[in-house]
């Protein structure tokens, strides 16, 4: 089987969890010796085959920039104003020759059994990819990791209601629909986005191994706990703050950059030194700061469409703790001793206190709770799902 993805940007280029979804997708679709060729934006045009899949970066002046501009690997200025990007919006949305033609090139030349787009593919023309796929009478299809399809990021939200009604009318198109969690696909079906044969649960893997649950590991724990993602409002870093206040013997720390990291650092009022923040990073070593903290907390106020941190940090040996926002109870099992209100400082401050205060033989017991649970997560399955997904869309 050939699968022909369509992406905004492919690794290592890395605006969040999406492009290692997507990466972890293609890769075990390639090693199960299926052929994969993404499509993607990059700094430059060049062709690439990375472990097993063949990437093709296009350079388009302007949204590549864009793009690259918003991934952690890349210091790159966006070239686009508010105005550039209301206007570029259009072409999510509304028939362009141009773009219909250039897909229904790309398609025919590729030849792919099935096409799939793992992004919005924002400013690029998504309803005439699907339209020029659908046409070419080729099952197409859509994961949705992201409530894009479903708001828009200016003018208030006000244009949100047209979108979706566009993104609707667009989705006749689509073979199958996909998403991450639950929540995420009963949002888009809801909205009456989705797939004409069927939708489906995907979720996401950890693509790390479990560590083994030790008193070895336990013993290299500090009174800390770890956020990392980006360091702004809707995360729910504010409320993460608060609650640190009544936590004397517990450290914080921040791993990533974003508008509140300077006020971060100062918000404890002469007690900085409880609080650190330190820039992105790579996984490995993200993973290394995440088996010496006692929790991993995401205490987002947005609905999250996943929350890939607290896989990472359960396989790491680390307790994960989340609001209840998005999809972050399905991810932690809808387990309520580690599930907070979002915005509730005192829910959160109990469950910190709680998992900081606990015992060896407790934590080990609840960590390995937690690693069970996430079982649902592991590599093997993920890549099964995702191949199952693309051979239903062939048995027509």
């Amino acid at each position: 089987m050939k699968i022909l993805i369509f992406a905004e940007v492919y690794y290592p280029d890395v605006m969040g969890g999406g492009e290692f979804s997507t990466k972890q997708m293609a890769e075990g679709l390639a090693k199960k010796g299926h052929e994969v060729v993404v499509r993607c934006l990059g700094e430059s045009s060049r062709n690439e085959l990375l472990n097993g899949v063949r990437v093709k970066r296009k350079y388009i002046k302007g949204l590549s920039e864009h793009f690259l501009s918003n991934t952690k690997n890349n210091n790159i200025a966006d070239p686009f104003s508010r105005f550039d990007k209301i206007i570029r919006k259009w072409a999510d949305i509304y028939p362009s020759r141009r773009m219909y033609e250039t897909y229904r090139s790309i398609i025919r030349k590729e030849h792919p059994d099935a096409v799939h787009t793992v992004s919005p593919m924002s400013y690029m023309g998504r309803y005439n990819l699907w339209k020029a796929a659908a046409d070419l009478k080729i099952p197409v299809s859509h994961v949705c990791r992201g409530p894009n399809l479903l708001k828009l990021k200016f003018m208030g939200g006000m244009p949100d209601g047209f979108n979706r009604y566009r993104n609707a009318k667009a989705s006749v198109y689509l073979t199958a629909l996909a998403a991450p969690t639950q929540f995420m696909l009963d949002r888009h079906i809801k909205a009456g986005i989705k797939g004409r044969r069927f939708n489906e649960v995907i979720y996401n893997a950890a693509g790390i191994k479990p560590v083994s649950l030790t008193a070895d590991h336990f013993a290299q724990k500090e009174d800390m706990v770890l956020y990392a993602g980006e360091i702004k409002k809707e995360k729910g870093i504010h409320t993460l703050l608060k609650a640190m206040e009544g936590l004397k013997n517990v450290r914080l720390l921040l791993i990533g950059r974003g508008e509140m990291a300077e006020y971060a650092r100062r918000y404890l009022n002469g007690m900085e030194h409880r609080v650190e923040v330190i820039d992105w990073m790579e996984r490995e070593e993200l993973f290394k700061y995440m088996r010496r903290a006692k929790a991993v907390i995401l205490p987002s106020e947005w609905e999250e469409p996943f929350g890939r941190i607290l896989i990472e940090a359960i396989c790491n040996g680390t307790i994960a703790i989340g609001s209840d926002k998005g999809g972050i109870p399905e991810v932690l099992d809808h387990d309520r001793q580690y599930i907070f209100k979002s915005g509730d400082v005192a829910g959160l401050r109990k469950r910190i206190e709680r998992v900081t205060g606990m015992s060896a033989s407790v934590y080990l017991e609840e960590a390995g709770r937690q690693q069970k649970a996430a079982l649902r997560f592991s590599d093997d399955r993920f890549t099964d799902n995702w191949e199952r997904f693309f051979l239903d869309q062939l048995q027509i």
